[in-house]
């Protein structure tokens, strides 16, 4: 848990002794793929800390349309916001795979804050990187057309596999509709385009990215 503190920026600059403070008050929980933990609207009683696996931030209205903000994986962790200005969760946030996570509830996440100042200094420059994210995401949905906000969003969640960027079998094209703010059908013709040209791949479950379009075997 120390180990997974220190690769956290909330937690930079606090020393060992520090840490085990908040290790003290941390309690594991392990839950399932496609597992709720806690609706929009909930009370904010908990900061979570992922420790295994990825979970996907969802904002949905009264329709029950979805619209997801962010996908958050080991080291990354949320929840703050509602244990600082005592509202409702913002959001809700559902796990894609198995996942294992790290808990503090409000109490004690607030007490911590309030002995290390070095843990407050680090929560403002975090929620100070958030808002820069949420602009850049507004301003992506206001001047970028849908192709350019799938390809966007496609390197965004790519991952290195050797040489090989590559985009998991956890992201459905639901999925990636509902980041970019299009319909289903859309991205879908978006990933026919793409594919037919040569810049992305399908292998199994998994989606390679091309820099360049690669050459036509036909």
């Amino acid at each position: 848990m120390t180990s997974l503190m220190k690769t956290i920026p909330l937690f930079s600059g606090l020393g060992d002794e520090e840490l085990a403070v908040l290790f003290r008050y941390a309690v594991k929980k392990t839950l399932p793929r496609n597992t709720l933990l806690f609706p929009q609207g909930a009370p904010g009683d908990a900061l979570y800390i992922i420790q295994r696996g990825k979970v996907k931030v969802v904002l949905s209205d009264v329709e029950g349309k979805e619209v997801i903000l962010s996908v958050l994986g080991p080291g990354d962790f949320f929840g703050e916001m509602a244990l600082l200005d005592d509202q409702p969760r913002s959001a809700a946030v559902m796990t894609m795979e198995s996942s294992e996570f790290y808990v503090i509830s409000k109490s004690d996440f607030r007490a911590c804050v309030a002995s290390q100042p070095e843990l407050a200094t680090n929560l403002l420059r975090h929620l100070s990187r958030r808002l820069r994210v949420a602009d850049q995401k507004i301003g992506s949905l206001a001047l970028m057309d849908v192709y350019g906000r799938v390809a966007g969003t496609l390197l965004q969640l790519a991952e290195y596999d050797g040489d090989k960027r590559v985009l998991t079998g956890h992201y459905t094209q639901k999925d990636i509709a509902s980041m970019v703010g299009a319909s289903r059908e859309m991205v879908s013709r978006i990933f026919k385009d793409l594919t037919e040209a040569g810049f992305i791949e399908q292998d199994g479950d998994r989606i390679i990215l091309h820099e360049r379009p690669r050459p036509s075997i036909y």
